[in-house]
């Protein structure tokens, strides 16, 4: 029996890819508000760099790999 089912490797790797940056994102913004709760000034600004540069990359996977 053949399968009618189109194996699209690269875009499977895309939306793990993406999946995994989303999951981060959500991770940071969690970082970032309890740092925000502690009044903890240098590790919320290094967390929102980190959120801005995982953002970017999931901007990128948008906008440039049409993953939606």
């Amino acid at each position: 029996m053949k399968s009618n089912h189109t194996a699209n490797p690269t875009g499977d790797v895309r939306k793990t890819k993406f999946t995994v940056l989303k999951d981060q994102q959500c991770s940071l913004n969690m970082q970032v508000r309890l740092a925000m709760q502690l009044h903890d000034t240098q590790t919320q600004a290094d967390l929102e760099k980190e959120l801005k540069e995982v953002t970017e990359q999931i901007a990128h996977i948008v906008y440039a790999g049409g993953v939606l």
